[in-house]
């Protein structure tokens, strides 16, 4: 047999098959670095913009402690987070600290703006629920205690049922309804860590509806 028939005929195939099958194979390369490209310039731009947001967060901090002149860029700060960065982590920690502000000036429709805003919009539960929490806390306060309650009928606590059944048990109170404050307080014990130092707390609250009750 000669070899370099053979060897011609198989270079003939290989040469035939690569010029049926290239255009599939270019596409595929190209796609498949595109593919790459966009998935590392998605991830160098995300990353941009958290640290972008955290900048702004870093400063928000330190203008509103220091209060005062300084609340207004404390303010500025947080909304330009909310405005340019709402898909970032800090977007919700921005709205929490908002709405103190707002709160602390009086301004209680803002406060429940900014709060209602991190419920919606939140990504890290702890920002949601700190939120809603705080939410149903100012509901009470003003009153619309069937608001509260509802804003507190959640499913899942995730970690925050102790401070979920002790504001039900406040608004239990409230409402004259022993009872039910009484299992709320209860069911807040139970949801608290081992050894938490707020058990006391709860567990007076639990007496003083005893006591009440009895006299």
């Amino acid at each position: 047999m000669d070899l370099n028939l053979v060897e011609d005929d198989e270079q003939e195939k290989a040469k035939k098959w690569w010029l049926e099958n290239r255009a599939a194979i270019i596409t595929g390369v190209v796609l498949g670095l595109s593919i790459i490209i966009g998935f590392n310039w998605w991830g160098g731009y995300k990353t941009g913009r958290s640290e972008a947001a955290s900048r702004l967060y870093q400063e928000m901090l330190k203008n509103d402690v220091e209060g005062n002149r300084m609340t207004t860029r404390a303010v500025n700060a947080g909304q330009q987070i909310i405005d340019d960065y709402d898909d970032t982590v800090y977007s919700g920690k921005a709205a929490l600290i908002l709405a103190r502000i707002a709160y602390g000036d009086k301004d209680i429709e803002g406060a429940k703006k900014k709060l209602n805003w991190a419920i919606d919009n939140a990504d890290q539960f702890e920002t949601v629920h700190t939120a809603r929490l705080r939410l149903a806390s100012i509901l009470m306060i003003d009153g619309k205690l069937d608001e509260s309650l509802e804003l507190l009928s959640v499913e899942h606590m995730d970690g925050f049922e102790s401070h979920y059944y002790e504001m039900r048990g406040d608004i239990y109170l409230r409402l004259k309804q022993a009872d039910k404050a009484r299992d709320a307080y209860r069911a807040a014990i139970d949801g608290l860590s081992a050894g938490s130092m707020y058990e006391p707390v709860l567990k007076m609250k639990l007496d003083a509806i005893s006591t009440s009750s009895r006299s």
